[in-house]
């Protein structure tokens, strides 16, 4: 009797840890199938409060002409920068001449290196160490600028590579080396060239410190800062318009191009405002998207506008380069701050009852409420916990937290749960 129920004993024992094995592993199923969650880690971003549009330019412009029949040889580039006195355009009887005297100016140029490598003063002082030195890091500084396309600066560098290189070689040669054939050959060369070309008939000087730009639009008497208050949205569309039909410019004979005052320049263009975020007074950083020049500018004005929700933007900006000159309109991003964050998903965000200490700024006294707060469930080993948000910036699908907001808040590399949540964490 007493091994039977001994036996029911044990029977009912087998019964309950079956049952609790079957528990535990129904749980561990339910967590791994039912319960899974998608998860994002929280990962450092920057985002800018910006605005892109089609900036138009407001300057000081002048027309250059000149009153006499023949042909034009640049000396400044477009968007190149002139001094007081500078010459711009030389004026000659025809192209022919131009390209004769182009000609001699390389020329010239090669006869220069020449003599100037070949100057006992210079051999003298010349050291071959030195020299191959030199002339091998001209050579990598060919190479990398051959890789960044700046075909301006392989040129001089080739230029120096060249004179060091031909320098090197007479130096170790003992005198065996000589160019002097050729520096008579290529003076022999430019005086011939010189008695078959015609003198030039005239010039173009600068008359003070300014941008030149070969080519003009037909509105530089109409965009001037003086007559910066009577400009109107629709003088703006008018311009937009005939820059995107890429019509002629109206040059006319005898307009060579203009100068850009080396000073402060204004850019108006069509903003949507409607959320205040941009006010009179503001810096802001104004960028060209077609190239990387940017500057600082001011909100002088935001004119509302009668039929349309959108305001005329006016810029002010005190920082004059070439590539804020060589266009009337540009495709231009306005950017009002740059924020640095945790990048969190609006899908992830959830709110959540949190108790809050708060200090009395008068009395120092502290007291404790309950406060909603925005933030986000994050895994913590096998927890699910509730972390705050300290948005610093607003996306169209994500925010920006404080990277050091402190304790309960989002912390970097957290894993954000972004799917298989409810609002209650569950």
């Amino acid at each position: 009797m007493a091994m039977n129920s001994g036996s029911k004993m044990t029977n009912v024992l087998l019964v309950l840890l079956s049952a609790s094995v079957l528990v535990t592993v129904c749980t561990i199923m339910y967590h791994f199938v039912d319960t899974s969650y998608e998860t994002e880690t929280a990962i450092r971003a920057t985002a800018d409060e910006s605005k892109i549009f089609d900036g138009i330019y407001v300057r000081d412009e002048t027309i250059l002409t000149y009153d006499c029949e023949g042909a034009v040889s640049y000396q400044i580039s477009d968007g190149g920068k002139a001094a007081v006195g500078d010459v711009i355009a030389q004026i000659y009887a025809d192209e022919s001449a131009i390209e004769a005297q182009q000609q001699i100016n390389t020329l010239q140029e090669k006869l220069d290196v020449l003599e100037r490598i070949s100057n006992v003063g210079t051999l003298e002082q010349a050291q071959p160490e030195t020299l191959s030195r030199q002339f091998t890091e001209y050579y990598k500084e060919i190479v990398f600028y051959k890789d960044q396309e700046d075909y301006d600066a392989i040129a001089l560098a080739e230029e120096e590579f060249l004179e060091a290189y031909s320098t090197y070689q007479i130096v170790i040669s003992d005198g065996e080396v000589s160019f002097a054939d050729q520096i008579s050959a290529l003076t022999d060369e430019i005086t011939s060239l010189e008695a078959e070309t015609s003198d030039q008939i005239g010039s173009i000087t600068a008359e003070s410190a300014a941008y030149f730009v070969s080519h003009v639009d037909g509105y530089e008497s109409k965009l001037t800062i003086e007559k910066l208050d009577d400009i109107t949205p629709e003088l703006l569309q008018q311009v937009l318009d005939a820059d995107s039909d890429s019509t002629d410019s109206t040059e006319s004979d005898g307009v060579i191009g203009k100068t850009i005052a080396a000073y402060d320049w204004y850019m108006l263009g069509m903003i949507d405002n409607q959320d205040l975020k941009y006010q009179v007074g503001d810096t802001v950083t104004l960028r060209v998207l077609t190239s990387s020049a940017e500057a600082t500018a001011m909100i002088e004005e935001l004119r509302t506008c009668e039929e349309t929700d959108d305001v005329m933007v006016v810029l002010h900006c005190e920082t004059m380069v070439s590539d804020f000159v060589q266009n009337r309109v540009d495709h231009v991003e306005i950017v009002l701050g740059e924020y640095e964050g945790i990048q969190v998903p609006r899908d992830a965000i959830r709110f959540q009852d949190v108790e809050t200490t708060v200090v009395d700024e008068e009395t120092g006294e502290e007291t404790t409420k309950v406060v909603n707060c925005r933030g986000v469930y994050v895994e913590d080993g096998e927890e699910i916990v509730f972390r705050q948000l300290d948005v610093i910036y607003e996306g169209e699908d994500y925010v920006l937290s404080n990277l050091n907001a402190g304790d309960g808040y989002l912390m970097l590399y957290d894993s954000i749960i972004v799917e298989g949540i409810d609002a209650n964490g569950n």
